[in-house]
């Protein structure tokens, strides 16, 4: 890491003390996943939250190639019309925000669909900043520049920002010619404004996830494009995308049929169905751009995830099996999610709804959080092997905690 982007972390932390626990949030999880392994679980079958994932819409304005709920085998497009337009309500979301924040909680994530499409995101920034809270919306940056003078003015901790290659790649798994551009400007708004008002935060990654559809030589072309203005503080680079081979997703189907008695519904993980087991010369040529990247002096720090040895990222794609050394998936003990439906979920990634372990609409937080769905499922995970269920080795989730 260089100098100034070492001076840049430590402003953050000075600035707002939520930052500091950003730094040691996979801490956390380290040591709650000691916990589990030993068998070391609360009375009331876990604890209490120290980050919520809030889907505050389904609704988005890109329909990207890789994206479980929007893409090509997105799960989202069998939705009814109905549900597609449907928000979290913010009254009851506060209510719950205000409980937690009380009992533990720092982090909030905020995602959808696009989460700038959201109508009260404003109203819910400025809330997790009222109750202290670290607050970390990701988006397409397609909105950014509208919202980045009242993002800086909140003291937004960190806004991710999706980008997936130099403008042509991306437009193209974005699908749509104006997403480069746009996303660009965004990012730019919210440089402008943190310097016009004279503000550290938010601290602005942008997040480059490694698919088929770009690969080693798009992001050779996106720090190229990047390298004239300094931009981002971080670009992210996630070496691997979420995935779920076939024979992995029909095992989760058969643990959960055993444990729930559920056949039918249980098709979230459908969405990221892929095999990657022909991609083995694109691996290489991966691990060496980023070797050649790390030499370069860049305007922004890159960093990549998961942190494992270069050298193993081929392992990524070629090894499902592969659990990185890692075990115990914490999530569904401490970071819930909350769909836009109000539908709670124990992972953020495979929301099906005959999985729901309650709706906020129909049943206090808490009941649902200590309630018996949420008990069994994490009795359910505990049994498996390593702790961890066939479709969790590449979820984002596990690997960048």
């Amino acid at each position: 890491m260089n100098y100034r982007l070492y001076k840049r972390l430590l402003s953050c932390i000075v600035a707002n003390p939520a930052y500091f626990y950003y730094v040691i949030f996979r801490k956390d999880h380290e040591r709650i996943t000691n916990r589990l392994k030993q068998g070391d679980i609360p009375e009331k079958g876990s604890f209490f939250p120290s980050k919520l994932n809030l889907r505050v819409t389904y609704v988005c304005n890109l329909s990207c190639k890789m994206c479980g709920q929007w893409g090509e085998t997105g799960t989202y497009k069998d939705y009814s019309s109905e549900k597609k337009h449907t928000s979290l309500k913010f009254d009851t979301i506060k209510e719950i925000i205000t409980q937690l924040s009380s009992k533990g909680l720092r982090f909030v994530d905020i995602e959808g669909g696009e989460t700038f499409l959201y109508p009260e995101i404003l109203d819910l920034l400025a809330l997790c900043k009222e109750r202290g809270l670290f607050v970390k919306p990701v988006t397409n940056g397609s909105k950014l520049s509208r919202y980045a003078a009242d993002i800086v003015a909140l003291g937004v901790d960190v806004v991710v920002v999706s980008i997936d290659g130099e403008r042509d790649t991306h437009n193209l798994i974005r699908g749509a010619s104006w997403s480069y551009d746009r996303a660009i400007e965004g990012i730019r708004a919210l440089r402008e404004e943190r310097k016009r008002q004279k503000k550290h935060l938010p601290f602005v990654i942008m997040s480059y996830t490694m698919t088929r559809y770009n690969g080693a030589d798009s992001l050779n072309r996106l720090v190229d494009d990047l390298s004239g203005e300094s931009l981002a503080d971080v670009l992210s680079v996630k070496v691997s995308p979420i995935f779920v081979p076939k024979s992995a997703g029909e095992s989760y189907m058969q643990i959960v049929e055993k444990h729930f008695q559920v056949k039918e519904g249980i098709t979230s993980w459908t969405g990221f169905q892929e095999d990657y087991s022909n991609f083995e010369p694109e691996t290489k040529k991966i691990v060496q751009t980023l070797i050649d990247l790390k030499k370069r002096k860049l305007p922004f720090h890159l960093e990549t995830f998961p942190r494992i040895d270069i050298h193993d990222i081929p392992r990524l794609y070629l090894d499902y099996d592969w659990t990185l050394g890692r075990s115990h998936c914490s999530i569904p003990f401490v970071e819930p999610t909350i769909d836009a439906d109000g539908n709670v979920y124990s992972c953020n990634l495979f929301t099906d709804e005959s999985l729901s372990m309650g709706n906020i609409y129909e049943k206090p937080f808490l009941e649902i959080w200590h309630g018996p769905m949420f008990e069994k499922f994490r009795q359910m995970i505990q049994d498996q092997q390593n702790g961890l269920l066939p479709i969790c080795n590449r979820c984002c989730q596990f690997v960048e905690h």
